[in-house]
């Protein structure tokens, strides 16, 4: 009985040793994290000031997020480019939340604050519904563009093959397909270049289609950049020729008159008097000066 308890006090003694090197260890890793924030916070106050102060993020950000617009994709680009300026891209893309921290708070808010200004007016509803902070932000509306990405990335893929470009121009047409080829890579099913090439060259409308089968015949094959390039000019040519198949029309010729008599002589071929030419005015055609 008495080895029993003594087991038993040997026990308690021993969870006592470890709790307290736990607790020991927490305190130096708070220690430990204590200062590396505050040197984080040291480092980068100018930076945060300067966040601070930005009174309009459209500035920086001049694309509001939109649903219909479905400019995910570039909002989210210009956006993050930002918060690298300002040493503030953790607070979207890690779930770290330092709810201890003044300073962290603060920026948090600042960043919160340049998501609702950047987005329109149904997204601020329902992101703030959510009483995030500007992680939980970022994650809502991610979801709201990239959420279902099977279903939206057969609705996408449909969308790039079956597009025609119409009566849009070279620039805006292409600028069309690599939007939809960079949804597609979001989506995960991106397109590769040669593949974005062939898609271009097969919906182009037909007054390309000789430059089509120029551009497929080239070694090496062209990237899409370079296939661009190459339907830009051909697109300054056509539209040379077809300046010039439709000339202006030239101006009326001027009324001619008659300088000497002030612009009131008679109409050409007629005599003072009306007669024929060479018959001295005379209406019978005779002659005779004292006729008429």
């Amino acid at each position: 009985m008495a080895e029993t308890e003594a087991e038993r006090q040997a026990c308690e003694a021993r969870e006592e040793h470890e709790r307290e090197a736990e607790a020991a260890r927490l305190r130096q890793v708070t220690a430990k994290r204590a200062k590396a924030l505050d040197e984080f916070e040291a480092k980068h106050a100018d930076s945060h000031s300067a966040a601070i102060a930005i009174n309009n993020i459209k500035v920086l950000v001049p694309v509001v997020l939109d649903r219909a617009a479905n400019n995910y994709n570039r909002w989210r680009s210009l956006f993050l480019v930002v918060l690298g300026k300002y040493i503030l891209t953790d607070h979207v893309l890690t779930d770290v939340v330092n709810a201890d921290r003044p300073a962290w708070l603060q920026m948090d808010c600042t960043v919160l604050t340049w998501i609702y200004g950047t987005i329109n007016a149904d997204l601020q509803q329902s992101t703030m519904l959510k009483n995030p902070n500007a992680r939980a932000a970022w994650l809502h509306l991610e979801d709201e563009f990239l959420g279902q990405r099977e279903s939206r990335a057969l609705l996408l893929s449909a969308e790039f093959r079956t597009v025609k470009q119409g009566a849009s121009s070279i620039t805006d047409f292409c600028r069309k397909l690599e939007a939809t080829a960079a949804n597609l890579k979001d989506f995960g099913d991106p397109v590769g270049d040669r593949t974005l090439v062939l898609t271009l060259l097969r919906v182009l409308s037909d007054k390309f289609r000789p430059m089509v089968t120029n551009i497929k015949l080239r070694q090496p094959f062209p990237t899409f950049t370079e296939a661009r390039t190459l339907l830009l000019l051909e697109e300054i040519d056509l539209d040379d020729v077809a300046g010039s198949a439709n000339p202006p029309a030239p101006p009326l010729p001027a009324l001619l008159t008659d300088s000497g008599s002030g612009g009131r002589g008679p109409p050409c071929g007629r005599g003072p008097t009306g007669g024929a030419p060479g018959q001295g005015g005379n209406p019978g055609g005779h002659g005779n000066p004292g006729g008429g």
